[in-house]
């Protein structure tokens, strides 16, 4: 494999096709809540409780977190506007820094129309301003914005609870931002770097070997591997730098199988993202479409039976009748 990153191939065909599968299941939902009454008064309640909770959210970010522009922070500023330029992104959201005890996350949101992307200081302070390891951040968050991954997670939301595909396209989407990420660091090596510190720390991730802890992931496999890579909703971190040496060496190693009873076990758990929420949301949407398919199946049955009582009915009647005609010959013809 030969494959340079252009905006055009940013975005991974597995992404798509799980897309496509996740929306397939989720318009069947949606058309099962739509004529059923209490489905929607359920996902109308939901939708305000879950816009309100991410309205609070966003306050916070507004009073908590400080809003970096090029007269807070020039350098950083400039950098992220080269990336959202670089991705072609029209639109630069707004972007927020955060104290978070410690934690080495970013992440990318969407209110009322408005763009955000909020990085934590720790991570800040890890990559440094004006790096490619910060480029690297910035473009992964930015290709959450550029796929449009907030808008569609709302249409997809009942495929999203399905054990299985909605994880699996979360990590999907997730691999695809690392890529984002990388097309816009333009520096592979960095881009590897960022994530080992991710893994590793601030200080030790610098100087850990990215193909060692590649190599886990081909490596340390069994049943409780591959069921925890099946639940979770982000790739694991020895499998997303494993794909970015595999950008910077322009090759492509196959992907090492997982457990088939993991598979097996993870179609009756939720995904990590949704946790025991997930495993409530799956039960009411089966018994929801199983009430709604109870009384359908119902009088299909009902019409069968009649039919073949008519059919019986029928025969026993046409047993009879030459039976009738002799016990009274003079019915006969002549």
């Amino acid at each position: 494999m030969d494959e340079i990153l252009n905006p055009t191939n940013l975005t991974l065909p597995r992404e798509r096709t799980l897309f496509i599968i996740a929306l397939i299941c989720s318009c069947v939902v949606w058309l099962i809540c739509t004529i059923t009454i209490f489905p929607i008064f359920g996902i109308l309640c939901g939708g305000v409780f879950i816009w309100f909770m991410h309205g609070l959210l966003i306050a916070r970010i507004k009073s908590e977190g400080v809003k970096l522009d090029l007269n807070q922070t020039p350098g950083l500023s400039q950098v992220f506007g080269e990336v959202c330029s670089r991705l072609n992104l029209q639109q630069v959201p707004d972007l927020y820094l955060m104290q978070q005890g410690g934690a080495l996350n970013a992440f990318a949101t969407r209110f009322c129309a408005r763009d955000f992307v909020v990085i934590y200081s720790d991570i800040l302070e890890a990559y440094g301003a004006n790096s490619g390891e910060i480029r690297f951040l910035l473009g992964h968050e930015i290709g959450h914005v550029r796929s449009k991954h907030i808008l569609k997670n709302l249409v997809l939301l009942p495929g999203l609870f399905l054990p299985l595909l909605g994880s699996a396209y979360n990590r999907a989407c997730e691999s695809s931002c690392d890529r984002h990420g990388a097309f816009a660091s333009q520096d592979e090596a960095a881009s590897v770097r960022a994530m080992m510190i991710l893994s590793g720390g601030k200080e030790a991730g610098r100087n850990l070997l990215a193909e060692a802890f590649s190599n886990q992931h081909h490596e340390s496999r069994g049943f409780f591997v591959s069921l925890h890579e099946l639940l979770s909703s982000y790739p694991t971190l020895s499998k997303r730098v494993s794909d970015l040496l595999d950008l910077q060496k322009r090759q492509k190693t196959p992907r090492p199988s997982k457990n088939p009873f993991a598979y097996l076990l993870g179609l009756f758990l939720p995904g990590a993202r949704f946790g025991a929420l997930g495993m409530v949301i799956c039960l009411y949407i089966f018994f929801v479409a199983l009430s709604t398919a109870l009384p359908a199946l119902n009088k299909v049955r009902a019409k069968a039976e009649n039919e073949i009582k008519r059919a019986q009915q029928l025969q026993q009647d046409r047993s009879t009748e030459p039976e009738d005609n002799a016990a009274n010959p003079s019915a006969s013809p002549p």
